[in-house]
């Protein structure tokens, strides 16, 4: 079902080195030269720089590496397919999420996807939206969602999500009872954000810097569950792009207020799966589950990127 020479080139691009592509295959140096070299005399062009350090692909090679990913992905498509006949409900999905969507949207939908067929396990991974639209090109992840960032060439756009930011205030503070907060308002009382490596904290800086302010957080992290959790123990504000619903929300200790900035209103997810790439039976089931459970308002139109 897989073409060995294309098996071992997508090893080389993702090792640099047919040294280390022979180690990871347990294959012989000079078999996977032997089909590389096959491979070239095949297409009449080189796929690889030979540089000092390793090999890197050509513009040729980046164009075959992104075909045959598709090829293989393809492959295990129909293998799992072919095996779903007999057992429907039995998949694997892989997921890559930044962390405030995983915490607050995955874990849930997995869940209850899992209500319906047990059979279909997942791996979820958690890190930025630049790694996670990574993952996606690279076919290492099945869907994936990002945030405030414009998907790379290769991925395909299946949803937008349009979500502006809301404040999380301390039900005690007088801010609470606002209908919506500026961010000036809320620069007169402790907050809590997301560390400078995160996207979300990039949109804050944006808007405070806008209007000519400079926030000083009382604790920054790269970690949103451990924001979360000394925000509920410190009482201090912070931000969250989560919430489905428009205006005012009780979140038990909490209240999330819109914030009024134009910055901060333009905040948008996207879900990303690879472009051109047919889905297996379970990844698509998931993926349409995820889609319908958006709340209809907050559905932008489906783009995608050539």
């Amino acid at each position: 079902m897989q073409s060995t020479s294309l098996r071992y080139f997508l090893e080389v691009v993702k090792s640099g080195s047919i040294a280390d592509a022979s180690y990871r295959l347990n294959v012989a140096s000079s078999a996977i030269s032997r089909q590389i070299a096959k491979l070239e005399r095949e297409l009449g062009v080189e796929l690889f720089e030979r540089r000092p350090r390793g090999m890197v692909p050509s513009a040729a090679g980046e164009v075959l590496s992104a075909h045959a990913r598709r090829t293989m992905l393809d492959a295990e498509r129909v293998t799992a397919e072919i095996k779903a006949l007999q057992v429907p409900d039995r998949g694997f999905v892989r997921l890559a999420s930044y962390e405030g969507f995983a915490v607050d949207i995955l874990s849930e939908a997995i869940a209850e996807f899992r209500k319906r067929f047990p059979g279909v396990t997942f791996h979820l991974w958690v890190g930025n939206s630049v790694e996670v639209a990574q993952l996606i090109q690279d076919g290492e992840a099945d869907i994936g969602t990002t945030f405030n960032l414009a998907p790379p060439r290769g991925v395909k756009i299946e949803q937008v999500v349009r979500r502006p930011m809301h404040a999380l205030i301390p039900k005690h503070l007088p801010l609470a009872s606002l209908e919506s907060v500026t961010m000036t308002q809320t620069l007169n009382y402790p907050v809590a954000l997301p560390d400078k490596g995160r996207t979300q904290r990039h949109l804050i800086d944006a808007a405070f810097a806008m209007q000519g302010l400079v926030v000083e957080p009382v604790m920054s992290t790269n970690c949103i569950s451990a924001l979360r959790r000394f925000s509920d123990a410190a009482d201090c504000i912070h931000f969250t792009s989560a919430i489905r619903t428009p205006g005012r929300t009780d979140m038990g200790d909490f209240i999330a207020v819109p914030v009024d900035d134009e910055v901060m209103t333009d905040s948008v997810l996207h879900i990303l799966t690879m472009e051109d790439r047919t889905l297996p039976v379970a990844v698509r089931a998931f993926l349409d589950m995820l889609l319908d459970n958006l709340h209809p308002s907050e559905r932008g139109e489906t783009d995608k990127f050539a």
